[in-house]
């Protein structure tokens, strides 16, 4: 990168390594004041060879408060920033009734269904999206979700600025040790993938990152300890796949069978609802002809709210999640990206690593302020 610098010419920056080496190359960027835009989730961690999720805020705090004193600017490449639906159906929407009615935010449920398909040999020997480093679904991609949750979230505090919000997160997960028991053995071993692959008496096969997290969490004023939202949290991969050969194959993007499902609801209290259902439907014959469609539905009382309906549904076909990807990366070239700097994805980060810390130490309570 020093080779490659021209002085007086503009010079920028895209990391999309593997995500365990996003640190190095962003932290280079901050402290030789080079633009840049880092793949999501923004880092990993790593600490004698292995994840370790305690260390995402602190990190994090460390390297926005170094690219403050910057001319440079760094963004995260991220889904829900740009996106037609989440962000100009859901949040745009939900903060426009919020502030004219005054309402808060009082439960959100998410779910976002990977149908990634790994075999367990497979979680030993992938360096695509990899297991053996100790993390799993949180840091591949689970924090497209845990962004749009937290911006959503996070319209309680722009709508409360007064009250000092804090989120209470409790998480399970499931990991490879447990896909042999989760799986039809009649399938599995067409596969040649039936059976343990680990030793339930031995660590060895805890050293993988999980496959699937479920949470249950709550937003509390904290002078009061009042709960204001509720909700759940779903991220899973252990989901349905197109997936129909034993072994990865050569020239494909989709090589595990991927296919999204994502599900989600957000209510204001007893005036209004908008549920959001954003999913895959394979193509012809090839893995990688997918076509993405959601169905928006809201409800409310509109007895209450005459400008409002008892039940509206608007569907949209022809979507592709690139789009917004796009867009970021068009802003950022330019050098007019707003949306996703890397300190606005500080909150998310800290939600990531209640989360994933959560999952190691089963149903604890993690704590993170909004």
């Amino acid at each position: 990168m020093q080779r490659l610098r021209v002085p007086g010419v503009p010079t920028k920056v895209y990391i999309a390594t593997e995500v365990r080496a996003h640190e190095a190359y962003l932290r280079f960027c901050v402290e030789n004041h080079i633009d840049s835009l880092v793949e999501k989730p923004v880092l990993a961690p790593i600490i004698d060879g292995r994840f370790k999720p305690s260390y995402i805020t602190k990190t994090m705090q460390e390297l926005i408060g170094v690219a403050a004193d910057s001319p440079a600017e760094h963004s995260v490449m991220t889904l829900s920033r740009y996106h037609q639906i989440y962000n100009q159906k859901v949040v745009a929407s939900l903060r426009d009734r919020m502030e004219r009615w005054e309402a808060p935010l009082t439960s959100f449920h998410l779910r976002a269904a990977g149908g990634v398909w790994n075999l367990q040999r497979e979680f030993e020997s992938r360096d695509d999206h990899p297991y053996k480093y100790g993390y799993g679904m949180m840091m591949h991609g689970a924090y497209h979700y845990v962004d749009l949750a937290t911006q959503i979230l996070s319209l309680n505090a722009e709508l409360f600025p007064e009250r000092q919000l804090r989120l209470e997160v409790s998480a399970f997960g499931a990991f490879p040790i447990d896909q042999h028991q989760r799986l039809s053995q009649p399938i599995a071993r067409s596969f040649q993938d039936a059976g343990a692959r680990w030793s339930a008496d031995s660590d060895e096969g805890f050293r993988f990152g999980e496959t699937d997290v479920t949470s249950t969490f709550r937003l509390v004023d904290a002078a009061t300890g009042r709960t204001v939202s509720l909700g759940t949290l779903s991220f899973e991969q252990t989901t349905p796949s197109i997936r129909d050969w034993a072994e990865l194959p050569d020239g494909l993007y989709n090589v595990n069978g991927r296919t999204s499902s994502v599900d989600l609801e957000a209510q204001l209290s007893t005036l209004f609802s908008t549920h959001v259902h954003c999913y895959d439907i394979p193509r012809g014959i090839s893995a990688d002809g997918i076509d993405a469609f959601a169905r928006v539905i809201t409800r409310a009382n509109a007895a209450l709210l005459p400008d409002e309906q008892y039940v509206s549904e608007e569907s949209f076909d022809g979507l592709f999640h690139s789009d917004s990807n796009r867009q970021l990366m068009e802003h950022w070239l330019r050098g007019s990206e707003q949306r996703s700097s890397l300190a606005s994805h500080l909150r998310p980060m800290q939600v990531t690593e209640a989360l994933a810390s959560s999952v190691l130490a089963p149903g604890r309570l993690f704590t993170v302020p909004f």
